[in-house]
């Protein structure tokens, strides 16, 4: 989430490698090569599963190239939001890996993802049950970057609602050897030193038979947040440092001209001290915790795809195996120990309020969370070629979808030392107090001799132990008929089903009276389970037509649809630390489970190339239809969150993308949305009423940039790039009492400046010029309240050898 990728491409070693394949092995094609305002080229996609130009493609998509990434400096989801039109995001207490993806306002922090996300075909979505966020993909030989706005569930399925992000790596070149090697130093304003090194590798093994691709980095950032005691103290600065290391090692093999054999292994690991959120009432970048939260956030893909040419279409096989483990440390202080005392002690024992409130209340307590995500699939697909029969007027693709998920998370809570300092100051065991007997509720033990819990087992005071499965199974299809010259049909949809089931065990004082809650000292008792199964048919229709040889129209209807799931459980009745706040918002039943959601959209827009393709301009308008949408709902004094069906939403907005190259040696681009998403109708109307915006989705975005590449000499060329990116004002929640209500537009300015010779180049580079230090979001974790800003400005010096 946190724009801690501080090399950006043009300037970065390690980053500039990790999305900016231009750096890496010249191989890529033309387009792919092109850099962000180089608007002569033919752009390639494939974002139907077939190779097409992106002017006749009836989607609205947009295409970052490798050099593209590396111009404007894009290293994470953040710097996406700011360069593609209709894409947003949503800051997740400022830790890697755990940011929520937004497009075209389908906005959601809860149930299964509103975005897919892809490693070249293969799926890395994972759902957003326990707040862990999108993968940021930080491969060091990406050759570009595709952004599907809109639902594309009948190729892609149903986490792809509100789009689809697709990073498609550098294939191995089985033409010759390559190496390129990068290294970048910086510094960040309020920070310190950051550096970043990487290297590529292409090795031709059979000469147009069998090739090899790797690709290495490793980074490190210094970071800038620092930390204070409770007395005001500066304890340590840059407490956010934060290392990532990234490998890919791709094959490709052709034992013939009609098979294409491709595996390849992806694995990153990304470690942050801490996370880059921090305290806003205490200062700009200044926080206090008790405790650390550090994260780490270790993903391992392996895939195999295969091609056959058939002849009459080509057969391809995608099989994948994802592993992702996301760990972090939370800070429970506040929510655990401060809670317990003021909350449950203090109205009973008013006389021991001093000592409850100044020991207690400060007791560190530590939240272990930990969640690991697992998922097998295996596509096959049969779609036509330029050899099929009708090949002029007609194309088609069918295909069968397979796979199976678990995700198994444990969330361990402790107060170091509660049950010690709690005899230290009643001069009994908690579980021989009058605790029990005296708050009066029955669950911790019957007055007059009866049996009481211990409370605190361990000084844990939650352990929750959780696993989630999904099995599914779809097909799916699609056909495009030329009906007439210049007009194109599109027809397609996806049938799907899946199963699921949830199992959970719970202990500790906050989970007492739970379902599938343990009682300490005593046989275990049945965990808590459910399952389900759903079904959804996914229809897409799309009507395209040129209007001239090089400007088109087209207009669409799409489905997009989320798998329901589990949403806890979360404790629930009178004697429930949430009693209060589920009688302040009317839940009048146990919440266990929420049901799926689905949207129709509707799409108009046109692609037009001008001048020999000099010029570029393509726009969208549409309109989305959401209902009963998975959301979550945040419960303040006991500080559970779960997942409901709040209602509907109507989404309209429109994008625009524009390119032009006034010379060989200087090219201007700009984009621009606009997004208007309301509840239009509530199921719970205390926390979410009716007109209030969906979360995190801006008003307004807007860019504009210049880019200037100027030749000096036989092999030397100058080459310059400013980027301005607007982003408009949002909201982070829908109460207005809420900390994190209004999010502020703010500005970011990027620039560059650097000398290419040969095949090197050494740059010199800013992110956030200007230093914007604007708080954008100030999302409420466990009761605190947080503050994040764009990654303050870091300035750095980029040199890249090619051999």
């Amino acid at each position: 989430m946190t724009s801690r990728r501080i090399g950006l491409c043009t300037a970065t070693s390690a980053i500039a490698l990790v999305l900016c394949p231009g750096l890496a092995l010249a191989q890529a094609t033309p387009a792919a090569e092109a850099s962000a305002g180089d608007a002569g080229g033919e752009i390639i996609v494939t974002a139907q599963k077939r190779s097409e130009d992106i002017r006749t493609v009836p989607i609205s998509v947009s295409v970052l190239s490798g050099a593209a990434l590396k111009d404007q400096q894009i290293a994470n989801y953040d710097d996406l939001s700011r360069a593609v039109p209709g894409v947003a995001f949503n800051a997740v207490a400022g830790e890697e890996g755990r940011t929520n993806i937004v497009i075209r306002g389908v906005s959601s922090v809860s149930g299964a993802s509103t975005v897919g996300v892809y490693l070249d075909d293969v799926s890395i979505t994972v759902p957003n049950l326990y707040r862990d966020g999108s993968i940021e993909v930080r491969l060091p030989d990406i050759e570009r970057v595709e952004v599907l706005r809109g639902p594309q569930g009948t190729l892609y399925g149903d986490s792809s609602e509100g789009g689809t992000i697709r990073y498609i790596a550098t294939p191995a070149n089985p033409d010759a050897f390559g190496m390129t090697l990068t290294t970048d130093a910086s510094g960040t304003k309020h920070g310190g030193a950051n550096f970043a090194d990487s290297a590529t590798f292409n090795l031709p093994v059979v000469p147009d038979k069998l090739s090899l691709h790797a690709a290495v980095n490793y980074e490190n950032d210094s970071g800038w947040v620092d930390n204070y005691n409770q007395q005001g103290v500066l304890q340590k600065k840059g407490v956010n440092s934060a290392n990532s290391l990234t490998a890919h090692v791709s094959a490709t093999w052709t034992p013939d001209s009609t098979l294409t054999i491709t595996p390849a292994v992806f694995y990153q690991r990304a470690t942050n001290a801490d996370n880059a959120a921090f305290y806003p009432n205490l200062g700009l970048w200044q926080q206090d915790k008790e405790v650390a939260e550090p994260s780490r956030d270790t993903v391992v893909l392996g895939s195999l795809s295969i091609k056959k040419t058939l002849g009459f279409a080509d057969l391809t096989s995608v099989t994948g195996f994802f592993d992702r483990i996301a760990s972090r440390q939370e800070d429970g202080t506040y929510f655990n120990s401060t809670a317990f005392a003021e909350f449950f002690l203090d109205p009973i024992y008013p006389q021991y309020q001093p000592q409850n409130d100044s020991v207690i209340a400060n007791l560190p307590s530590a939240v272990e969370i930990r969640t690991h995500y697992r998922n097998f699939s295996q596509e096959l697909r049969l779609s036509s070629n330029d050899t099929s029969a009708g090949a002029s007027w007609l194309k088609w693709v069918i295909g069968a979808y397979y796979s199976t998920q678990s995700v198994h998370n444990t969330d361990y809570q402790t107060i170091n030392g509660i049950n010690s300092t709690f005899q230290s100051i009643y001069g009994v065991p908690m579980e021989q107090s009058l605790v029990e007997t005296s708050y009066g509720n029955p669950t911790y033990g019957q007055p007059g001799g009866g049996a009481a819990i211990t409370l605190f087992p361990g000084d844990v005071d939650e352990s929750d132990n959780r696993t989630y499965r999904q099995q599914q199974v779809a097909v799916f299809g699609q056909v495009g008929i030329t009906f007439a010259k210049g007009w194109k049909l599109d027809l397609g949809g996806r049938f799907s089903a899946a199963h699921e089931d949830f199992v959970s065990v719970e202990t500790g004082f906050y989970q007492i009276g739970n379902l599938g809650y343990q009682t300490p000292g005593q046989p275990a008792s049945a965990p808590y389970t459910q399952d389900g199964t759903s079904t959804a048919f996914l229809p897409k229709a799309t009507l395209y037509h040129d209007v001239a040889a090089t400007s088109s129209v087209y207009a669409s209807v799409a489905k997009g649809f989320r798998l329901p799931g589990p949403t806890g459980p979360i404790v629930y009745g009178p004697t429930s630390v949430c009693n209060g706040d589920f009688q302040a918002i009317g839940q009048t039943t146990q919440p266990t489970q929420f049901k799926s959601d689905s949207l129709w959209t509707y799409e108009v827009g046109t692609k037009n190339e001008f001048a020999g393709r000099r010029i570029r301009l393509n726009a969208s308008g549409y309109l989305t239809n959401w209902n009963d949408i998975q959301q979550q709902i945040y419960l303040p004094t006991c500080g559970y969150y779960f997942t409901s069906n709040i209602g509907n939403a109507r989404i309209w907005g429109a994008e625009a993308e524009f390119s032009f190259k006034l010379t060989p040696s200087l090219s201007v681009s700009a984009t621009g949305s606009v997004n208007d998403a309301k509840v239009i109708q509530s199921n719970n109307p205390i926390d979410v009423a009716v007109g209030q915006h969906l979360i995190d989705v801006p008003d307004f975005t807007a860019t504009a940039g210049a880019n200037y590449l100027h030749p000096v000499g036989p092999s030397g060329a100058v080459i310059a790039l400013v980027n301005y990116a607007y982003t408009g004002h949002s909201y982070g929640s829908y109460l207005v009492t809420d900390t994190n209500y209004y999010n502020p537009s703010y500005g970011v300015v990027n620039a560059s400046v650097g000398y290419r010779f040969g095949a090197n180049q050494l740059t010199l580079y800013v992110k956030n010029l200007l230093n914007n230090e604007t708080i954008i979001q100030r999302p409420e974790i466990n009761t605190v309240t947080e503050g994040y800003t764009v990654h303050p400005r870091t300035i750095g010096l980029t040199l890249k050898l090619v051999e």
